[in-house]
Formats: C-alpha cells, sequence, structure tokens
C-alpha cells in the first residue's frame, strides 16, 4: 500500500506538469479529515454535469489528488470513505490548461460524532498491518472464521430495484439525515453486516457465535442441521443456519420483523430473507457475500459484496447503548 501511495504521489506531480500542454483541465488539492489532518485512500470522483462522464481519483499519503484529463466543463466532485460519501461540491468549474484547487474538508455526517463509531475510525482500522500466511483450519478441517475483524467495506454495492414504496422511504430516510434510525433509541441496527463497527467470530463445530461491538450485540448460526422454526415470532436479527460448501460457510437466515434499516437505511418486509457466504481465502482476509430476498420490497432478489481484514490482538469493546445516550437529542432530520 505504502508503494502504491508514492506512486500516486508522482503520478499526481507529473500530471500537474504536463496538463497544460493539453486542452484539457485538473481538479487537485489535498483531503483532510474533520481535524484537519491528511487524509489517505479517499475516493475522489468528478461527474460531469453535462455528460455521464465520470472520473475518479485515490487520495495519497499526505492527501493529495489529482483528477487529469478533464474535458473543460462543470463537475461535481464528491469523496467518499468507506462508500460512504463524505463531501460534496457541485458546479466546480473546470477550465483548458488550467487547475482547479480545491482543499477538501471530510465532513462527520452521521451528525453525532461519536469518537470511534463512525467511517473515519473504520477507515483508520483498514490501514492497519494485515497478517499473512495460510487459512487456518479448525479441529474438524474447516476454515477457522475465529477472530477480530474490521468494519466489513463494500466492494461490489449490487443493485438493488426497490418496489416504489421502499425507494420512497430510502429518500426519505436519507433526505431527513436518518432522523429515526432505531440504533439512536437502542434499537439493533439490523443482521447485514455493514456497519462501521469491528465484529469476532467465535466458532465451534455445531455453532458459531459473531460479536459485534453495537446495539445487538451478537448472532448465532447454528451449524446442527436444524431448520428454521414454523411458528417462530419474527425478531430483529432473523434466525441463522448454516452449512459448508468446502470452504465457503453458507448462511440461511430467516424470521425476521420489518423493523430494522439494514441494509443501510433500507426498508423491509416480514419477508426479508438472506443467504450469505462467508469465506476466508488466507490468514488476514474474510470475503461475505450476501443475497437479499425480499418480494415485499424489491423486485427481484440482489446480492453485495463486502470484505473485512483481521485484527491481530485487537478485541471488541463494551457497548451500553442506554448509558449516557445523546443520540436523539443531536438527531435533528430536517
Amino acid at each position: 500500500m505504502r508503494g502504491l501511495r508514492n506512486r500516486v504521489a508522482l503520478l499526481f506531480l507529473s500530471a500537474l506538469a504536463v496538463f497544460a500542454q493539453s486542452g484539457s483541465g485538473t481538479i487537485s488539492g489535498t483531503i483532510l479529515d474533520p481535524l484537519g489532518a491528511p487524509f489517505a485512500d479517499a475516493v475522489v470522483t468528478a461527474k460531469s454535469a453535462t455528460s455521464a462522464a465520470v472520473y475518479s481519483a485515490i487520495s495519497a499519503a499526505k492527501g493529495e489528488y489529482a483528477l487529469t484529463a478533464l474535458p473543460p466543463g462543470t463537475y461535481e466532485l464528491t469523496v467518499a470513505v468507506r462508500g460512504q460519501q463524505m463531501y460534496a461540491k457541485p458546479n466546480v468549474v473546470v477550465a483548458a490548461a488550467k487547475d482547479a484547487r480545491l482543499a477538501v474538508k471530510l465532513e462527520d455526517r452521521g451528525q453525532l460524532s461519536a469518537i470511534g463509531d463512525d467511517f473515519l475510525a473504520a477507515a483508520a482500522l483498514d490501514r492497519k498491518p494485515v497478517p499473512t500466511g495460510p487459512t487456518p483450519r479448525a479441529l474438524d478441517g474447516k476454515p477457522d472464521l475465529s477472530g477480530v475483524w474490521t468494519p466489513t467495506r463494500v466492494v461490489d454495492a449490487g443493485k438493488p430495484e426497490p418496489l416504489p414504496w421502499a425507494e420512497a422511504v430510502f429518500k426519505q430516510r436519507m433526505e431527513n439525515n436518518g432522523k429515526d434510525i432505531p440504533t439512536a433509541h437502542c434499537l439493533p441496527w439490523g443482521p447485514v453486516m455493514d456497519v462501521p463497527t469491528a465484529f469476532k467470530f467465535v466458532q465451534s463445530p455445531s455453532t458459531i457465535a459473531i460479536l459485534i461491538e453495537d446495539v445487538f450485540s451478537y448472532r448465532q448460526i447454528f451449524l446442527d442441521g436444524r431448520g428454521h422454526s414454523k411458528d417462530a415470532d419474527p425478531t430483529w436479527m432473523g434466525h441463522s443456519i448454516g452449512k459448508w460448501q468446502e470452504d465457503t460457510l453458507v448462511v440461511d437466515t430467516a424470521g425476521f420483523n420489518d423493523k430494522s434499516w439494514s441494509p443501510m437505511f433500507r426498508p423491509h418486509t416480514d419477508q426479508f430473507h438472506m443467504i450469505e457466504r462467508f469465506r476466508r481465502p488466507d490468514l488476514g482476509h474474510l470475503e461475505i457475500e450476501i443475497t437479499i430476498d425480499d418480494p415485499g420490497a424489491y423486485v427481484k432478489p440482489w446480492t453485495m459484496k463486502r470484505v473485512s481484514n483481521l485484527l491481530a490482538g485487537d478485541e471488541i469493546g463494551e457497548y451500553i447503548c442506554a448509558e449516557n445516550n445523546q443520540d436523539v437529542e443531536h438527531l435533528v432530520g430536517k
């Protein structure tokens, strides 16, 4: 990663030296975190206001970025950290043979600014050294998923096709800054592992427990061959059963209520059904493929892919939501 950042910095400098020789322009500058420190590995995107063209770059070790070879015109500049947009500026004008300099200070858009529980803190965990080595094995020969893992980050967000009512609810939640999010009231986020908190796998042959540094602190995955109960009460996290398909753990979760905002602010019904596929290709990496099927909320099933790194030597912390909970008074909406 350090070598990649150095190459990005060299490309940044060389781009500024040559852009004046063409009819295109450049947007460049520095990405800073909310405290003013340089921020690396942010995804910077410029979207043309007059065409479908999109240009992207990644900020280097000292926060520098450069979007080069831009046709003259007007652009919207956005910056994302771990898939979460943390800055947006419309109407950035690019002129031929000119460098539009723009310093970016990331914004905490969760309104709460809770230390250690946001996308910036999750990004800091991503930069910790990742252990190397072969996939560890349990005594039964299956891959051992045990360990403490970084908050998952998206590598493929999928293409959900919500029904009109579900899309309307999603837009309302986003436009209202997530004012009524369940976790602000010490209620669970939901089963999809897409929040910026660390988690821990504890594995045995018959049960896997996922301990989560969040409002609802665990999930159980039963590997003993049982099925889903036919008359169980619907729950926030559902009922999970799993089986191994070679080196992939396939988890089937059903039996939900319709109260969570999972995944990522989207509504669902009690028909929500989730299939997860967990793979540990080596010591330091975890891959998760999540397929969501809810005919009450989506036109068809859709799949997202997320990954996580092993946090060697770390542990998850205790999280007591009701203790000094100040979320509700700060979630003011619009």
